[in-house]
């Protein structure tokens, strides 16, 4: 219990405090007051990571091209490196959005909003666990590929990783140096923030048809419900705002996301015709990296869904006041709130989709028609 209470106070001293703090860590948040030295050392620290990642692209790039005559070797290694390049991607959209990000998270938290406790603990679990499972998986199939004398990922070295035990496992240490700071973590930081910042959007539009269903109007009260209403509709108005701004500073990051899962569910079709269930630790771990990419999609799928739901709730949870009882000029008010609801909040991926469950189902659907598809071509 005296956990909980630390906790729960550090949890609602700042909105957003545990996505920012593991940003910094991971080189992705500089804090503007810091001073001149500091914001030197940061700089330095953060450039090392985007260079690390860029040279973990080009030496996996050419591990992929020595293989390029071995088709199960040359499948396993695009598989395994498609996750860095799809985090790589949108580290870097993201480092070009950071400003604008920034001023969206300055603006909210000087709004005075509120976070229910629950959910400020979700948005924490919820980084902490796909971070933990994505660490377990990568060094899980780190490990057998050590027992099995293998190279976790095909990559180029300045010396021959087979030669020896002790070389593969300085290989395979050297990966896990390019890979996991620079890309993984990186990447699940940006994505606890963008999940962070769409749930707190969900819970202020659940608040909202919450007042709009509890205004009650009497002559008395009149002056009351009319601020009250006017309060509202300003909440309103700026939490679209926000979804708007949101939407374009991540629409490239969603963009990415869906064509990464396309892709990633093509690649499993097509290995999974190629080698069926011969070689059972290598679909293992086509499978367990499908698993990881399925379960991001959906997470934003779902909150995406979410946000459609609520925001169209808006329009239902001002049907269901007691507007009949209302003064014209706020009926015709609550009518223009009801239209303006009626266009649900989206997340956009790129102006192509919008992040939803239907989408996340259609993508699932395409990929069992090529599995289908390519199941046919090899029989």
């Amino acid at each position: 219990m005296a956990f909980l209470s630390i906790s729960g106070h550090f949890f609602n001293t700042n909105l957003f405090i545990f996505n920012i703090k593991y940003l910094t860590m991971v080189g992705l948040w500089p804090n503007d007051d810091w001073g001149c030295n500091k914001m030197y050392i940061y700089k330095a620290y953060e450039i090392i990571l985007h260079i690390l990642s860029v040279i973990f692209i080009i030496v996996t790039g050419i591990g992929t091209y020595n293989h390029k005559h071995n088709i199960t070797i040359l499948m396993t290694n695009l598989d395994k490196s498609l996750a860095a390049y799809n985090f790589v991607l949108k580290i870097f959209f993201f480092v070009l959005k950071r400003k604008q990000l920034k001023n969206l998270i300055n603006e909210i938290r000087n709004s005075g909003d509120e976070v229910r406790p629950k959910r400020r603990y979700l948005m924490v679990i919820h980084v902490i666990m796909i971070t933990l499972v994505s660490t377990i998986i990568v060094a899980t199939f780190s490990m057998l590929s050590q027992l099995k004398g293998e190279m976790t990922l095909e990559a180029w070295m300045p010396f021959d990783p087979l030669k020896s035990r002790f070389s593969l496992l300085l290989a395979g240490q050297i990966i896990v140096v390019y890979f996991l700071v620079p890309c993984l973590y990186r990447a699940y930081a940006i994505q606890g923030i963008v999940c962070s910042i769409v749930m707190y959007l969900c819970d202020q539009l659940v608040e909202l048809q919450q007042r709009l269903k509890s205004l009650s109007y009497s002559e008395e009260r009149e002056g009351i419900v009319r601020d009250e209403f006017n309060e509202i509709i300003k909440k309103h108005v700026r939490i679209m705002r926000y979804s708007k701004i949101f939407t374009n500073i991540f629409k490239e990051f969603f963009l990415i996301q869906n064509l990464a899962v396309t892709i990633e569910l093509c690649l499993n079709a097509l290995m999974v015709t190629i080698i069926r269930f011969e070689e059972k630790t290598l679909l293992a771990t086509f499978l367990g990296y499908l698993g990881l990419a399925l379960i991001n999609a959906y997470i934003f799928c779902y909150l995406g869904d979410e946000l459609i739901i609520q925001s169209t709730g808006i329009a239902q949870a001002a049907y269901e006041s007691g507007w009949t009882s209302w003064p014209v000029d706020m009926q015709k008010d609550l009518l223009i709130v009801m239209r303006a609801a009626q266009k649900p909040l989206t997340l956009s991926a790129g102006g192509i989709t919008i992040m939803c469950i239907q989408t996340y189902s259609q993508a699932l659907y395409n990929a069992y028609s090529i599995f289908a598809v390519l199941n046919d071509v090899v029989d």
